[in-house]
């Protein structure tokens, strides 16, 4: 009820504007509204000031924050939302749209207790498939080794992501010594616990890392598969 007087009485342009015009700005002021509209009319009294309940303004705060979060709860949907807000989803991307959403194990008891089967083993020519769209190479590798599990012979099925596929492929070489952290799949083939941290390359008798994985196998591991303490 306070508001609407209030409103009512505002001057927009306060009185104070028309001091001061030069010749020519009042010339074009009287063009505009007549002869003497150049003239300051005698200021109006002004209103008292109306005093705010603080009822009042604590509701007005409350109404002008509960705008801001519904404008702010918009913008953080239409993000979600927004194909582009999201850049895994970016199809010029490297490999986005199809990227594997992979877990990455940061310590060596969790990437250790992931594997089924961790096996000492070189690995033999493989043959290409597609596993869901995925381009994924099924290769047989000859067992040397077993730290944990019981391997299903001295030979296994090992599946894993062709090397070169995309930007999450396990660089694997037929003929190399490999260690292998292993899950064991329904139907009895194998697949890397990932593609960066389910295989080390063994290189003068100890196991070196993919270049993104910086977790080191445990002692009881690599003394079970007869391999040194690496350098670094």
């Amino acid at each position: 009820m306070r508001v609407k007087p209030l409103i009512r009485n505002a001057n927009p342009v306060p009185d104070a504007a028309h001091e001061g015009l030069s010749a020519r700005a009042a010339d074009e002021l009287a063009a505009l509204v007549g002869p003497g509209g150049a003239t300051a009319p005698a200021p109006a009294p002004a209103p008292a000031p109306a005093r705010r309940s603080p009822r009042r303004g604590f509701l007005m705060a409350a109404v002008a924050g509960g705008a801001a979060v519904a404008i702010g709860g918009v913008t953080f949907f239409s993000l979600q939302n927004d194909p582009a807000a999201d850049p895994s989803t970016d199809p010029a991307r490297p490999g986005g749209g199809a990227m594997a959403d992979e877990p990455y194990f940061g310590s060596t008891a969790r990437l250790e207790g992931a594997a089924t089967v961790i096996v000492r083993a070189r690995l033999g020519a493989g043959r290409e498939e597609s596993v869901d769209d995925i381009p994924t190479t099924v290769a047989t590798a000859k067992v040397v080794a077993t730290a944990k599990g019981e391997p299903s012979g001295d030979a296994i099925q090992v599946s894993y992501t062709t090397p070169g596929s995309g930007p999450e492929s396990a660089d694997l070489t037929a003929g190399k010594e490999y260690v292998l952290l292993l899950e064991k799949g329904d139907d009895g083939s194998y697949f890397l616990v990932n593609t960066t941290q389910g295989w080390y390359t063994v290189e003068g008798g100890t196991a070196v890392p993919a270049r993104d994985n910086d977790v080191a196998l445990s002692p009881g591991v690599r003394k079970a598969l007869r391999l040194a303490q690496p350098n670094r």
